[in-house]
């Protein structure tokens, strides 16, 4: 996987590579950090400015929140799925405030979690990778090669017990080895065997990372895995896929008395194998965009319009999880059995977001302008607007609230809590167009739905 060299990359090695601008400094909105003190040491100070230009706001106006939410729904709010300790290394000695690498991660992870705390969080998710040694089977992850050190996952179910949050955990299944090389492709169609190493090597972590996650009391963990999907082009090989995590998800009771979770790989495969094994599932409010709002939905966006969306998305997938749907295919073994659900929202603050659909928030990709010209960086043709997201959330929230579709036990703001207050491009990535609601008008409308207070 290859990235503009404006930005880091991720998933292959984690470093830094020359930043762009964080836009014009004229006319800026002051927002400062949530938390503007730590316990973590005295002498360190958060370095990262919460300012952003008046034009972020966007082209609509903020909603009022309506509601709050049902208080027997756990509130969620993720992480974004990278460590601070890569945005130290980018900050130039000076910027580093006085701040020790490990007084530096400690301080971010510490602040992001009382912030997020003080909008109403009772759940966070945490992601953690690293890149495979493939040299051997199964593949194995070197704990020396975890994005996210031990320690710090330990540190953070550490404060989150302090501010009553319940830590989950997902791992993430990384596409490269400790090479760089590309070992698995994004939707790759797969042979047999090539599933079949995956999986081994997938059975082989997950053991390791449910002893780990008993150990220091983690709530919940994610049977499979985030951000990678494969195609299952053959009944050959669906059969086979849920046979072993069946396996695998047998692996993690064993070793972890906390829920399991099944969906964070983006579809949830009704079996009864599986559906007899795990807690519950987790799946997208709002699956769009592209094939749910057109242009001129789009530029007329509305609360409404979005819950109506929502409601939609919703019965939908209902009917495709227990095949209700004529035209999607059942699992062989499907399951009628009705679990609770997680809901996560992911609505990022960018103009054509409920047109085109989520984009890579943390590094360059390439892409064609609307002239046809390749461009090696799409994210800087992207237009931020704040506004966008807070319809969004608001829209569904309020179907969240009035729908009678799952039995829905947690929201998840997914991925959508930056490790800095940044809502400028940089080096650390897009937090200005991305799904965090971290500092934008959308935490306040989400601290609204989970607490009551503005």
């Amino acid at each position: 996987m290859f990235f503009s060299n404006k930005y880091f990359i991720k998933f292959v090695v984690i470093f830094f590579l020359s930043g762009c601008g964080g836009g014009d400094n004229s006319d800026t909105v002051s927002n400062p950090p949530t938390v503007t003190t730590s316990t973590v040491t005295t002498s360190c100070v958060n370095p990262h400015s919460a300012d952003y230009p008046e034009s972020y706001k966007g082209k609509f106006e903020t909603p009022s929140p309506r509601g709050k939410l049902s208080s027997h729904i756990v509130r969620g709010i993720s992480f974004k799925d990278y460590s601070p300790i890569w945005i130290y290394d980018g900050l130039s000695q000076s910027e580093r405030n006085n701040c020790s690498r490990d007084e530096y991660v400690k301080l971010m992870y510490l602040e992001a979690l009382q912030a997020m705390s003080a909008s109403g969080a009772q759940r966070v998710w945490v992601y953690n990778y690293g890149q495979w040694n493939d040299s051997q089977e199964p593949w194995v992850v070197a704990e020396a090669n975890y994005h996210t050190p031990k320690k710090y996952v330990e540190y953070i179910v550490e404060q989150a017990r302090l501010l009553d949050i319940d830590i989950y955990f997902s791992w993430q299944f990384t596409q490269n080895n400790v090479d760089g090389d590309i070992i698995v492709e994004q939707g790759e169609k797969l042979t047999l065997n090539k599933l079949k190493i995956i999986l081994d090597a997938h059975q082989k972590n997950m053991i390791i990372q449910a002893k780990h996650a008993q150990k220091i009391a983690i709530k919940g963990i994610s049977a499979d895995w985030n951000a990678m999907w494969l195609t299952l082009h053959t009944d050959e090989l669906k059969e086979y896929y849920i046979v072993r995590f069946a396996e695998i998800i047998d692996d993690i009771r064993a070793n972890f008395d906390g829920d399991i979770i099944w969906g964070q790989i983006g579809t949830v495969i009704n079996d009864q194998r599986i559906f007899s094994r795990v807690d519950s599932i987790l799946i997208n409010a709002l699956q769009c965009c592209g094939n749910q709002f057109n242009a001129e939905e789009d530029a007329k966006l509305t609360t409404e319009l979005v819950k109506q969306k929502t409601f939609e998305s919703l019965t939908n997938q209902h009917m495709q999880i227990y095949c209700g749907d004529i035209n999607q295919p059942c699992w062989h073994g499907m399951s009628n059995i009705e679990l609770p659900v997680t809901l996560i929202i992911q609505v990022q603050s960018r103009e054509d977001f409920f047109l085109n659909g989520w984009k890579e928030d943390g590094f360059c990709t390439p892409g064609s302008l609307e002239d046809g010209t390749e461009v090696s960086c799409i994210q800087e043709s992207f237009v931020t607007d704040f506004s966008v997201q807070s319809v969004g959330i608001e829209g569904i929230m309020q179907a969240i609230e009035e729908q009678n579709t799952f039995m829905i036990n947690s929201v998840d703001i997914h991925t959508g809590y930056w490790l800095s207050p940044t809502l400028t491009p940089n080096f650390e990535g897009f937090p200005n167009t991305s799904q965090s609601v971290r500092g934008k008008p959308a935490e306040d409308i989400v601290k609204y739905w989970y607490t009551g207070q503005e």
